[in-house]
């Protein structure tokens, strides 16, 4: 472990400790969350921000691993300081968010909630579209030092995982991500996903992982060739396009 880590430093020192740095939010906050009982939506204020942290530390330990098979220096630099940019932005918006006893998301109460919230999806979508410019320059990444298979595997869960992390417009457009119930009812421990109505967190989620899922699905069976892994890929998009649709029609996953 310490050995990826010092991988993950010497490759993007920017986006390593951007995500050491969450992570070290995340441990800060569950501490918080044992002393600070107020409630938002139902659960504890603290859920949201824990969640968020160790997420963003997740996705800024990643991009290094996959941006080792970047060749084009200058814009990956560029691609690591604006995505730990955004992600200190995001989680610093709803972290204080949360101190202030307010929803960070689909909050239009007040001036400065609503204009907190637009800025937040400006800055987060600007990163996601700047993602999908990375995945798309990985089409001119030759196989030199990559086998196929981890290629498409890294173009393919890049390209996923932002399509998948654009869904969070439909929840802004919507002021909420459940359908067929208000937010804050009944649902999942921690993940709080909604057992009664349908909850586009899940696909939203499950979508964005692909990040790190395609990856994992090589490096895991070893595979060579790029056609399991478009298969794969495959079956993983629809499969959460299926969710989606569970979702959007209101029904539970559970």
């Amino acid at each position: 472990m310490k050995a990826l880590f010092i991988r993950i430093r010497n490759i993007s020192p920017a986006l390593y400790y951007c995500g050491v740095a969450h992570l070290t939010l995340f441990v800060l906050l569950i501490i918080i969350a044992q002393f600070d009982h107020r409630q938002l939506m139902g659960i504890n204020l603290w859920i949201k921000p824990i969640k968020f942290a160790i997420s963003i530390a997740i996705y800024c330990l990643t991009w290094p691993l996959l941006l080792q098979y970047f060749p084009f220096g200058q814009l990956k630099r560029r691609f690591a300081r604006f995505t730990v940019f955004a992600m200190a932005f995001e989680m610093l918006a709803i972290a204080s968010q949360a101190a202030r006893g307010q929803m960070s998301h689909y909050n239009n109460s007040g001036i400065y909630n609503a204009i907190l919230f637009a800025i937040m999806g400006i800055v987060i979508v600007s990163q996601t579209l700047f993602a999908i410019y990375i995945g798309i320059r990985f089409f001119k990444v030759s196989t030199s030092q990559i086998n196929h298979a981890l290629l498409w595997a890294i173009r393919l869960g890049i390209l996923m995982a932002c399509l998948f992390a654009l869904e969070g417009g439909i929840m802004a457009s919507r002021l909420a991500h459940t359908v067929g119930a208000p937010d804050g009812g009944p649902g999942l421990p921690l993940l709080n996903w909604s057992r009664i109505a349908g909850d586009l967190r899940i696909p939203h989620f499950i979508g964005m992982h692909a990040l790190q899922i395609v990856p994992l699905f090589v490096i895991f069976t070893g595979i060579k060739n790029a056609r399991p892994v478009i298969i794969f890929s495959l079956v993983y998009f629809v499969g959460v396009s299926l969710l989606f649709a569970n979702a959007m029609m209101g029904r539970p996953l559970f």
